[in-house]
């Protein structure tokens, strides 16, 4: 019995080992795969002769791709282990930012941009979700809050460190970087994770955990995906349109500016409330608490557009909201279907969601051109109050089936 109080301390010290290096390679392949694409799009479209556009839509058709793939992505997780697979997708990052770099023609930059975005199904938030519920699934809700809180440092990180580089080094110099900042950084942060991990395989049964499931559970996965899918579809409008969103209700652009920087703190500070209170406070409450919030930031903005409070209110709630639908993607599944087949029920839902959210630029500004940007805004806010509901029939159902 003297040995019991000995093995916690190391237990809880690998813990916060996993997740800082854990969230140290997200950080990095945020960085280095999708935040960079925009910063390097203009003088790589010069250089390479087409338009700063014509990337733009590469670049949303390789999001696309690495949707589809998450359907073959959470199932390789279950059956490989995510942190192998995580090691995998570093070298494939590196090696597409070094086509990129070495790219004589708008094709292969295209390729490049395919292969970055492929090997982000199996870097970005879901995968570390998978590798953190296969290290262990008990302590993995809190974990997954703690994690997000890290990796979204990746923008405040990398948006202006690669403005800076590019006033002096060229784009391409700045992709050989980051490739090696994803083969000399990354992958050994991965390793290190994987090294204090000890992640358990061949139990997730990555088949029969989606075709073995009673017909109460594959309703209650089709409608967590329509949630998360509707919720996914609203933050891809707004947040890829929200300069001229603003612009467009009345605000200058000294205000929007100023405006549109309240949503990075909003997002921290919603995931530092979500992480203290990850044992009192269950996934479908945060769930359903982050759909609510985003009805009211999209009804509020419909009501109240040329109000600076709405205004404010409206970019606090939409942050709020973000911040915990980032944490709930990873904790709702494992909350409620269990650890077995999660990768590959965690890959349905995001191929689903992020291939509906691809649609959903386009869909903005066709209903802001034709009928006026109230009436877009309002779309948005019945799409967020539908998933609200989504939710709801999710958390009615789980209480209805007894031992939930």
């Amino acid at each position: 019995m003297g040995l019991e109080p000995r093995r916690s301390p190391p237990i809880r010290e690998n813990e916060r080992l996993v997740l800082v290096a854990l969230g140290g390679a997200g950080i990095i392949s945020y960085g280095t795969l999708y935040y960079c694409v925009a910063a390097i799009a203009k003088e790589a479209s010069r250089e390479l002769v087409v338009t700063e556009g014509w990337i733009i839509g590469c670049f949303s058709f390789a999001l696309l791709a690495s949707a589809l793939l998450s359907l073959v992505a959470g199932r390789l997780m279950d059956r490989y282990g995510a942190g192998k697979t995580m090691k995998v997708a570093s070298f494939v990052g590196a090696a597409s930012l070094g086509i990129a770099a070495t790219s004589w023609n708008a094709v292969v930059f295209a390729i490049a941009l395919f292969g970055m975005q492929l090997a982000s199904a199996f870097l970005f938030y879901e995968a570390a979700f998978v590798f953190l519920v296969q290290l262990d699934a008990v302590h993995a809700k809190r974990q997954m809050a703690t994690l997000t809180l890290i990796v979204g440092f990746s923008s405040t990180l990398f948006w202006p460190l690669t403005s800076l580089l590019l006033t002096s080094i060229s784009w391409r110099q700045v992709c050989w970087i980051y490739g090696g900042c994803n083969v000399l950084l990354a992958l050994p942060l991965i390793q290190l994770a994987l090294g204090r991990s000890s992640v358990r395989l061949g139990n997730q049964n990555t088949v029969g955990g989606l075709q073995g499931q009673s017909s109460s559970k594959l309703i209650e996965l089709v409608l967590m995906a329509v949630g998360f899918s509707l919720t996914t579809f609203v933050f891809s409008a707004l947040l890829t349109r929200m300069i001229p969103i603003l612009s467009s209700i009345g605000l200058d652009r000294q205000e929007t500016a100023l405006v549109s920087t309240l949503f990075g703190p909003s997002q921290l500070a919603v995931r530092l409330f979500a992480g203290s209170l990850s044992e009192r406070i269950s996934p479908i409450q945060l769930t359903i608490l982050s759909g609510v919030m985003l009805s009211l930031a999209t009804v509020s903005i419909v009501l109240a557009s040329h109000s600076l409070v709405g205004i404010i209110f409206f970019i606090a709630f939409v942050g709020f909201s973000s911040g915990l639908n980032s944490i709930c993607r990873g904790s709702l599944p494992l909350s409620v279907f269990g650890p077995d087949g999660y990768g590959a029920r965690v890959g349905l839902i995001t191929a689903v969601r992020l291939s509906t959210a691809s649609f959903a630029p386009f869909f903005f500004n066709f209903i802001k051109s034709n009928y006026g940007v109230r009436l877009a805004l309002a779309s948005l806010a019945v799409c967020a109050i539908a998933s609200t509901v989504s939710f709801a029939f999710v958390s009615a159902r789980s209480k209805c089936e007894p031992g939930r």
